[in-house]
C-alpha cells in the first residue's frame, strides 16, 4: 500500500463531503461532479463502521479530537492507510443548521510529507527574500514558466509554450535593439545549452509598459536528455541595480501584497494575451465590532489568520493583496471556468465562517465578496474593479456572508450611466425578480404574449440558474420535456428519465407542491435514476415544483444550480413555486 498525503476536509452528520482541499481531491480522483458525495464511498468496507463510530464518539463525548486509522481508496482504486483526526461538531450557517465535522488526513507512520512541506516552506522563504523573477523551460513540452515569489504567494508572469511567449514578447514588448538577442536566447533554450546569459530590454515585466534592461541567466539541470533549464531575470538599470519585480511589495501588516502591488499585478495580468482576469473584492463582516469589543490586537490576529485561510484556499490559482483596512482583493490571472471560480469563492467563504464559528459570543466574523471578469464584464481595470465593488455592496446588503458574481442578465443595470448611486442600482437589481414575475403573469398567463422559451430564459437568468426543465403531458406516460440552459432551448423532447421518475418520487413533495434538495446526494435515496441523470449534468442543488394532482396536465418543473453557492432562500422557494403555478395555470387557459 502507498501513502496518503496530508490534507483537509469537512463532512456533515450524514458523512457527506462538504469541502475538501485540492490535495485530497486529487488523491481521491474527484472531479467537480463528485462534490457532496459520501466519504464512506472512499473507505474500505471493513472500516466504515469504525469511522462512523469515531464521529459519533466525537459528538457524544464532546471530544476536542478523535483519531481513527482507516483505509482510503484513491483514484486508481488502491487502498492506503490513513490517520484521520476528527474534530467537531460545529454548526453551519445554512438554514438547516447542519452539524459539521472537520477532518485532518495524514499518513499514520511517516513524517516525510511534513518534512518535505517544511523544506518547501524554507525554499519559499528564500525566494521571498530574493524577490526576483525565475523561469524554467522543458524542451520536451516546449513549456516555459516565468514566476516570482512574494509574500508567500507565487506570482505567475507566463505559463505556456515557448512559441506563445515569443509571440507576446515580439508584440511590442521588445526594444528593437534586443530582438536579435532574444531570438538567440530562445534558440539556446530549444538547444538546451548548458549555461548562458543575455541582456534584453523589454517591458514584459512592467505593469506600466516601461522598457527596462534585464539580464537573463540560465543553466541546464540534469543531462540533455532528461533535464530542464532553470534561470533568473534581474534588472541591470543604472540606479541602484534594483531587481525586476521589485514593484511588487508586501503589505506592512500581513503577508500579502500591498495595495499598489496587487493593483499593478492585476493591470499587468490584463495585458497578457487573451487572459480572462477576475477581480474579487473581499470584506470581513463585523470587523469593526472585533476591534471595538475585543481590541485591535485581536483584530490584527483576525486579519493575519484570514489571509492565511484565503491563501490556502487559493493555492496557485490566485493572488491576494490588501487594499485597505479589512478589505482585500484577489486576482485570478486566468479564469478557467465559472464553476471553478464559484467553488473557490465558496471554499473561502465557508472556511472563514467555520474558523470563527464558535470563537466569540460577542461577534461572528464572516466575509462578503463581489467579483467581475475582465474583459467580459469590464473593458479596463477601473471598470472591472468598480463592478466587483458594486457586487460586494450587493452581497453586504443581501445579508453578508456570501459572494456575488457579476451576471450581465441580472446586474446589467450597473452598466447604465443613468444609475447614479449604488443604492439605486441595488434597488434595480432587487426589483428585477418582481418585474419578471409581473411580466409572467401579465404577458404570459393573461395575454399569451410570451413564448415558453422566453419564460424559461427569463426565469433562468433572473434567478441565476444553470438549468430549467419542464415535464408535462395530458397523460404522464406521454409527457414531453422542454429545457433551457446557457447553451439554448429545447422543446418537445422525449426523455425517459425525466418523463418516468421512480415510483414514489412525486409523493415526496410538501403541501406547496415543492421539493428542495440543497445537496444533490440527498436525492439518491428518493430517486436514484433521476439523481444519476442530474449528477451527470453537473447539477448540485435543485428545487422541484409538481403540478397539482387535479391539473389536466401532469408533470413538474426542475430549477437547477450547478454549484451550492448559496442555500435556496425562502424568497427563492416562494417565487419559484409561483412560477410553477403560473406555468400550471397557463396549460388550462
Amino acid at each position: 500500500m502507498g501513502k496518503v498525503p496530508n490534507s483537509y476536509a469537512t463532512i456533515d452528520a450524514q458523512m457527506l463531503l462538504k469541502t475538501e482541499d485540492e490535495v485530497l481531491r486529487r488523491f481521491l480522483g474527484q472531479g467537480n461532479q463528485d462534490m457532496f458525495t459520501s466519504l464512506l464511498n472512499y473507505l474500505h468496507p471493513e472500516d466504515k463502521e469504525i469511522f462512523k463510530s469515531a464521529v459519533r464518539e466525537t459528538k457524544a463525548k464532546a471530544m476536542p479530537k478523535n483519531v481513527v486509522v482507516v483505509r482510503l481508496i484513491d483514484g486508481e482504486k488502491q487502498y492506503h492507510w490513513a490517520a484521520v483526526t476528527v474534530t467537531g461538531p460545529s454548526r453551519s450557517s445554512d438554514a438547516d443548521n447542519t452539524e459539521i465535522y472537520h477532518l485532518y488526513v495524514a499518513d499514520p507512520d511517516d513524517d516525510t510529507e511534513q518534512r518535505l512541506r517544511d523544506s518547501i516552506d524554507e525554499c519559499g522563504a528564500y525566494l521571498d527574500l530574493l524577490n526576483g523573477i525565475l523561469f524554467s523551460y522543458e524542451a520536451d513540452s516546449r513549456r516555459i514558466f516565468i514566476f516570482m515569489r512574494n509574500a508567500g504567494q507565487q506570482l505567475v508572469f507566463f505559463d505556456g509554450s515557448l512559441d506563445k511567449w515569443q509571440e507576446q514578447m515580439k508584440d511590442g514588448r521588445l526594444d528593437a535593439e534586443s530582438e536579435t538577442a532574444f531570438s538567440v536566447l530562445c534558440r539556446d533554450l530549444e538547444m538546451k545549452r548548458g549555461a548562458f546569459s543575455y541582456n534584453i530590454k523589454t517591458s514584459f515585466f512592467s505593469s506600466e509598459n516601461k522598457m527596462e534592461q534585464c539580464l537573463f541567466r540560465a543553466q541546464l539541470i540534469g543531462d540533455e536528455d532528461g533535464g530542464k533549464i532553470l534561470g533568473c531575470i534581474r534588472s541591470v538599470e543604472q540606479q541602484g541595480g534594483a531587481q525586476t519585480g521589485s514593484e511588487y511589495v508586501r503589505d506592512t501588516g500581513i503577508p500579502v501584497l500591498n495595495k499598489k502591488s496587487i493593483t499593478d499585478y492585476a493591470k499587468r495580468a490584463m495585458t497578457v494575451g487573451d487572459n480572462k482576469v477576475c477581480l474579487v473584492i473581499l470584506d470581513l463582516d463585523n470587523f469593526k465590532t472585533v476591534n471595538d469589543t475585543l481590541g485591535h490586537m485581536v483584530g490584527d490576529e483576525v486579519l493575519l489568520r484570514t489571509a492565511e485561510i484565503i491563501k490556502a484556499s487559493l493555492g496557485d490559482r490566485g493572488i491576494l493583496g490588501r487594499i485597505g483596512g479589512d478589505e482585500m482583493m484577489i486576482v485570478f490571472p486566468q479564469v478557467e471556468s465559472e464553476t471553478e471560480l464559484r467553488n473557490t469563492l465558496r471554499t473561502i467563504r465557508t472556511n472563514i465562517e467555520w474558523e470563527y464559528q464558535d470563537k466569540w459570543e460577542e461577534v461572528k466574523v464572516t466575509c462578503s465578496m463581489g467579483s467581475a471578469v475582465y474583459p467580459d464584464n469590464g473593458k479596463s481595470y477601473d471598470e472591472t474593479f468598480s463592478l466587483a465593488d458594486k457586487m460586494l455592496y450587493i452581497a453586504k446588503s443581501k445579508g453578508k456572508n456570501r459572494y456575488v458574481i457579476f451576471v450581465p442578465e441580472i446586474h446589467g443595470a450597473l452598466l447604465n450611466p443613468d444609475q447614479k448611486t449604488t443604492e439605486d442600482i441595488l434597488q434595480k437589481v432587487q426589483g428585477d425578480r418582481s418585474g419578471v414575475m409581473q411580466q409572467l403573469e401579465e404577458q404570459f398567463l393573461m395575454r399569451h404574449a410570451m413564448t415558453f422559451e422566453q419564460v424559461l430564459t427569463s426565469v433562468g437568468t433572473c434567478f441565476n440558474l444553470d438549468r430549467v426543465v419542464c415535464v408535462s403531458g395530458e397523460r404522464f406516460s406521454e409527457s414531453q420535456v422542454s429545457a433551457w440552459d446557457h447553451t439554448g432551448y429545447q422543446y418537445g423532447v422525449k426523455d425517459p428519465v425525466f418523463c418516468s421518475p421512480e415510483p414514489g418520487f412525486l409523493d415526496s413533495f410538501d403541501d406547496n407542491n415543492t421539493l428542495v434538495i440543497h445537496a444533490i446526494a440527498n436525492l439518491e435515496s428518493k430517486a436514484e435514476i433521476l439523481y444519476n441523470r442530474l449528477k451527470r449534468e453537473n447539477v448540485e442543488s435543485v428545487l422541484f415544483y409538481k403540478f397539482a394532482p387535479t391539473s389536466k396536465y401532469k408533470g413538474y418543473l426542475i430549477f437547477a444550480k450547478s454549484s451550492r453557492r448559496q442555500m435556496w432562500s425562502e424568497e427563492d422557494k416562494v417565487l419559484l413555486a409561483l412560477v410553477g403555478k403560473i406555468v400550471e395555470l397557463s396549460m388550462t387557459t
